[in-house]
């Protein structure tokens, strides 16, 4: 058994107060020995999403100050805490959303923690975990894609956009992708039958004469400002157009009328909605690992920064700069 204790200081990443990303402050802490119910976890890989950008920019307001963003990270256990039942130390694990996951070593709750395969080495599952669970959710269950669905995957190039792709054409269907620059076309053309760089031509026209006026099934948009309205016409009668992230800024909401005249289902999917309970979680994580060991996700596009460099992670991010999953490394 290791020691219960961890007296010697470690990287985090925190702010002081909402602003831009040169709000993030690298800095040392001492993290001590786990609680009941928690274990203490050595980071090797901490995953970027869009929504830390939130948190750090006061979009979503946080308790307390000093703040440490990040929700999801992969690592191992380096100490058990009491009455912890089926995680030991040496257990390789990941997590979403726990927030406070920029640091190199910090106390976790396990119902939040799912057990790694055999294979899939800590930085994947950084970059697959919370993506992946919601490209899951997205073709799961929000509108569960079968083969022969048409499918609109707007940035296709980014982390949930690039899983949710891969996945997408791995279930059969017919997959149209949007990167908001021409330069990125090459990354997603492999795993996409029809890409669209918006910087270069309309992408609603395109769609429509791809799918020969009749639309796609479902539209997948985490963009959302400078691509929702515009989705509306290419999404077919009785279609679904789901929202799960923005970007770009928040959309205007859409006029009722619309929808209305065309039975359109419009979804803003909340992730932790489809994972109620810890079996739930696991099932969807087994999901997501089995299909990046089947190859469905093909080879990983990760961008890699330092921890101490989380803010220029952030300038990127949010500059749309960064291709796949972005990921700190203590």
């Amino acid at each position: 058994m290791g020691s219960l204790s961890s007296d010697a200081p470690t990287g985090v990443v925190y702010m002081q107060a909402p602003g831009p990303p040169s709000v993030l402050v690298y800095g040392q802490e001492k993290v001590g020995a786990p609680g009941p119910g928690q274990v203490r976890v050595r980071q090797a890989a901490i995953g970027v999403n869009f929504v830390d950008t939130y948190f750090r920019n006061g979009s979503f307001k946080v308790g307390s100050f000093p703040f440490v963003p990040g929700v999801e990270a992969a690592g191992t256990i380096e100490a058990v805490g009491p009455g912890v039942t089926g995680f030991q130390e040496g257990d390789r694990v990941a997590y979403h959303f726990v927030v406070g996951a920029y640091a190199e070593v910090r106390l976790l709750p396990t119902d939040n923690l799912v057990h790694l395969p055999d294979g899939i080495t800590l930085p994947q599952a950084a970059a697959v975990t919370t993506k992946g669970l919601m490209a899951w959710a997205l073709l799961r269950r929000v509108y569960p894609v079968q083969n022969g669905t048409v499918v609109l995957v707007h940035a296709a190039a980014g982390g949930v956009g690039g899983l949710t792709a891969r996945w997408a054409r791995a279930l059969g269907a017919t997959v149209i992708g949007t990167v908001g620059a021409a330069a990125k076309l090459a990354v997603v053309q492999p795993y996409l039958d029809y890409a669209i760089a918006t910087d270069q031509e309309d992408f609603a026209a395109r769609v429509l004469e791809i799918t020969a006026g009749r639309g796609v099934d479902v539209a997948y948009d985490g963009v959302g400002q400078a691509t929702f309205a515009a989705s509306v016409p290419v999404v077919k009668p009785g279609g679904t157009l789901v929202l799960y992230g923005s970007s770009s800024g928040r959309p205007q909401p859409l006029a009722p009328a619309e929808l209305a005249q065309r039975q359109l289902t419009v979804v803003s999917p909340v992730l932790g909605t489809y994972l109620p309970t810890q079996a739930t979680l696991e099932q969807a994580a087994a999901d997501v690992y089995g299909a990046l060991q089947k190859g469905w996700f093909g080879e990983l596009t990760t961008q890699t920064y330092p921890l101490a460099e989380a803010a220029r992670a952030h300038a990127d991010l949010e500059a749309r700069r960064t291709t796949g999953s972005v990921l700190l490394l203590p």
